[in-house]
C-alpha cells in the first residue's frame, strides 16, 4: 500500500470510524482501523463486532493494498501533525509509515487478513428518510432509553416501519417517547419492528451531522444499516439488533385526558430548570399545581431551601396538583421546538402526556412521582 492524501481528510476519516473501535476487547485487532487502498482512495473500517463504521478518504493511490493501524495512536498522531500532505505506506511487518513534511512516524499494525469483515444485512427492508428528520427523531427519543442492562431490550430504540410511517419509540419505564414521520404510500404486508442499540443511534446522529440529503435505511433480521445517499465520503454504519420483545408501548399512552395545560415551552423550561436547582437532593421532585391563570412550580428541600415559580398557563378542566421528576421534564422540553406545549393529565398518579402544540407527530408520556 502506498497512498498520498491530506492530513485533514485522513484525520476526519479516522475520527469518523474510530467511534466503532472497541475500548476493552480482548481481541487486539478490534482496537485497530482497517485500511484498504483502492483506485481513487482509502476505505477505512472499524468495528467492535456490535457496530461497524466505514468511510472513504480520497487519495492518490500509487499502490493498492490493505493494512491496519492502532486507532487511538493514529488519531493522536494525525491530530498533532502539520496541516499538509501525508504519504502513507506499509511494509512486510505490517507497520504503516506516515510522512508529513519533516515528520515521520512508523505505526505498528497487525495482519489485515485478521480483521473481521462487516456482515451483510440479510432479508432487508429498505427505505430512505431525510437526514435532518432522522437526526431529529433520534434526538427526540434517545433520552428516554434505559441505561439498566438488566432489561437489554429497553437499552435501544424501537424502530417501526409499515411502508407508510416510520416510528421511533424509547422507554425506561418511567417515561416513554414516540416520534413518527411519513415516509411512503405503499403499506407493507408485514410491518417491521427492530430495536437498535442506543449507542448505534447516537453514532448515526453524529455521522449524519449537517448532511442535508437522504439516508438509506436497511433493516434485516439481525442487523440494520444506514448510508447517507450521495455522500462523497461514502459513510456507512451497520449495527446488530437487540434480541427480545419490546413492550406493548401503546397500552401505556393515555387515550383521553380530563385536564390540559397549555404553556409557552421556553418559559416553562426556564422555570423548571431554576426550580430543579433546589430539587437535586430530593430526588429531583417538583410539585406542579394550577391556580387560575398560573402554573405554580415548587420544590422544598431541608438541605437547600425552597423554590417557587409561576408560569402563565391556559387551563382546561379542574385544578390539579402533581409531582414530576425535574430532569425528565427538562429532557423532553429541551427537544421540543414548538413555541407551546400541552400537558395532558387525568389524576395526580396517572400517566401524563406532553405534546407540542399544533404537532401530532411527537409525544412523551411521563409517570408522576408521589406528592409526599
Amino acid at each position: 500500500m502506498k497512498v498520498t492524501t491530506t492530513r485533514k481528510e485522513l484525520l476526519e476519516g479516522v475520527q469518523t470510524v474510530a467511534h466503532a473501535v472497541s475500548g476493552r476487547s480482548s481481541l487486539p485487532i478490534l482496537q485497530h482501523i482497517h485500511l484498504n487502498a483502492e483506485e481513487d482512495g482509502v476505505k477505512l473500517t472499524a468495528t467492535d463486532l456490535e457496530i461497524g463504521i466505514e468511510c472513504f478518504v480520497p487519495a492518490a493511490v500509487e499502490m493498492p493494498g490493505e493494512a491496519t493501524v492502532p486507532a487511538r495512536l493514529t488519531q493522536e498522531v494525525l491530530s498533532s501533525l502539520p496541516d499538509a500532505e501525508v504519504k502513507m505506506s506499509d511494509d512486510a511487518t505490517h507497520a504503516v509509515q506516515l510522512l508529513c513534511e519533516r515528520s515521520e512516524y512508523k505505526l505498528l499494525g497487525l495482519p489485515p487478513a485478521e480483521y473481521p469483515s462487516l456482515p451483510e444485512v440479510s432479508d432487508a427492508t429498505s427505505f430512505t428518510v431525510p437526514a435532518d428528520t432522522l437526526k431529529e427523531m433520534i434526538k427526540q427519543t434517545i433520552f428516554a432509553v434505559s441505561t439498566e442492562e438488566t432489561r437489554a431490550i429497553l437499552t435501544g430504540v424501537l424502530v417501526e416501519y409499515d411502508g407508510v410511517t416510520l416510528r421511533m419509540v424509547a422507554t425506561d419505564t418511567h417515561r416513554l417517547t414516540v416520534r413518527s414521520h411519513p415516509v411512503g404510500v405503499n403499506a407493507l404486508e408485514t410491518p417491521i419492528a427492530a430495536v437498535i442499540p442506543a449507542r448505534a443511534m447516537n453514532e448515526l446522529a453524529r455521522i449524519v451531522g449537517d448532511y442535508e440529503g437522504e439516508v438509506e435505511v436497511q433493516i434485516g433480521k439481525n442487523q440494520a444499516s444506514f448510508r447517507p445517499v450521495d455522500d462523497p465520503r461514502r459513510t456507512f454504519l451497520i449495527t446488530r439488533l437487540i434480541d427480545g420483545q419490546f413492550p406493548a408501548y401503546q397500552r401505556v399512552i393515555p387515550t383521553a385526558y380530563t385536564k390540559r395545560l397549555t404553556l409557552a415551552t421556553e418559559e416553562f423550561l426556564r422555570a423548571v430548570r431554576r426550580a430543579s436547582l433546589v430539587a437535586r437532593d430530593i430526588s429531583n421532585r417538583l410539585i406542579l399545581s394550577t391556580n387560575g391563570e398560573y402554573l405554580i412550580i415548587e420544590a422544598e428541600s431541608g438541605q437547600s431551601g425552597k423554590a417557587h415559580e409561576e408560569v402563565e398557563v391556559v387551563r382546561e378542566g379542574d385544578d390539579i396538583t402533581v409531582a414530576f421528576n425535574a430532569r425528565y421534564l427538562i429532557d423532553v422540553l429541551n427537544v421540543i421546538d414548538s413555541e407551546g406545549v400541552h400537558l395532558e393529565l387525568t389524576e395526580s398518579l396517572r400517566p401524563a402526556v406532553i405534546r407540542p402544540v399544533d404537532q401530532d407527530n411527537y409525544l412523551c408520556v411521563l409517570m408522576p412521582m408521589a406528592l409526599t
